[in-house]
């Protein structure tokens, strides 16, 4: 591997990962707009794994970090503030930090990942918010490791991990999310010189993450073409099962509409903690929240008289229900959480003119 990199060969065969995800854009797309924003997913993963695997992963020294703005993997939700960090799963660890305000708080040690350890995915260990431990100033503690130690404990595998926090907002303006850092309890000396090895490797596995990925999310998006068009199903994917949250329910579908069509759905919310709707595109990135009407929640829903709900996927408003924009897609994901839910509600789904 050494010489590998030093001779260049490693950077080199990195590119020709990124130039064979490419041709993936190519054969996926349906239109001009599917092919200019896959090759943008391609570059926010591209800047996603090399910033967790390059910057971030040294497994004695971690670093719990958001994601870089606006990298989006797998339906992420527009409520939500992702956080991870790469560890040794046989190695002992401390999360420490501030409890916050948000509303929902989840930690969970993953084995594998899309592209690097794909057959190992799955749950090392899990820690709902709710059970977790603060006291009056709202500070907290959590050991991590494969044995269990103080009174919050993440429990994790002998494998290669990730920690993952997902914080989902209702109130995104009011509520703080947590302050957290993590520290190795096996090693205190000091980060070495980057070795090449470790930068050889960190090059393999951006590469593979950035194939993995997008292969995973957008073949999941065929099968739901193919099986839940203009529909959502309870149909297991990669995030129902090793990735998914064991407090959600999460239904998936896809919306396919011509002009002067758009997609009309309707619940009434189970009794729940938190739930969702939003709109993503063809490779199941989210589409722009940040300017447009794609996403609503349990406190933002406009309800009708009767507690239900009506939303409306549709290019334009139409005037009634819940309008979520479409932002010039004719085809992409979509997907409605339930979070600690009573029951699952399905909801009706159908196409309308408008």
């Amino acid at each position: 591997m050494y010489d590998k990199v030093v001779s260049g060969r490693a950077w080199a065969e990195f590119c020709d990962a990124l130039k064979a995800a490419g041709d993936l854009v190519q054969e996926r797309s349906t239109c001009d707009l599917d092919r200019v924003e896959g090759y943008r997913f391609l570059s926010r993963l591209a800047r996603g794994g090399l910033y967790s695997s390059i910057e971030t992963g040294d497994v004695r020294f971690p670093v719990l970090t958001t994601m870089p703005d606006q990298v989006k993997i797998g339906s992420d939700n527009p409520d939500s503030l992702y956080m991870s960090g790469n560890i040794d799963g046989r190695l002992n660890y401390r999360i420490s930090g501030q409890r916050g305000t948000v509303h929902y708080l989840s930690f969970t040690a993953f084995t594998g990942n899309y592209g690097v350890g794909q057959e190992r995915l799955g749950q090392a260990g899990f820690l709902h918010g709710g059970d977790l431990l603060v006291d009056d100033d709202g500070r907290f503690e959590i050991f991590v490791g494969p044995e269990r130690r103080g009174d919050n404990w993440l429990r994790t595998s002998p494998e290669p991990t990730l920690i993952a926090i997902r914080q989902f907002f209702l109130d995104r303006d009011n509520e703080l999310p947590i302050s957290v850092r993590i520290e190795c309890l096996d090693h205190d000396d000091l980060p070495p010189p980057l070795p090449a090895e470790r930068f050889g490797k960190a090059l393999e596995s951006a590469g593979a993450f950035v194939a993995g990925v997008s292969a995973v999310f957008s073949g999941w998006v065929d099968d739901l073409g193919a099986n839940a068009r203009n529909a959502l199903t309870l149909e297991a994917g990669p995030m129902q099962g090793a990735w998914g949250d064991p407090n959600q329910i999460f239904r998936h579908g896809t919306y396919d509409l011509d002009d002067g069509e758009a997609l009309l759905i309707e619940f009434t919310p189970p009794e729940c903690f938190y739930w969702n709707f939003q709109v993503d595109n063809r490779w199941m990135e989210s589409l722009d929240y940040r300017r447009l009407p794609v996403t609503v929640n349990k406190r933002t829903a406009r309800y009708e008289p009767d507690g239900s709900v009506r939303i409306v996927v549709a290019a334009d408003d139409p005037g009634f229900g819940n309008w979520m924009s479409t932002d010039g897609h004719r085809f992409g994901a979509i997907g409605l959480r339930w979070n600690q839910a009573v029951t699952d509600v399905e909801p009706e789904v159908r196409v309308i003119s408008v």
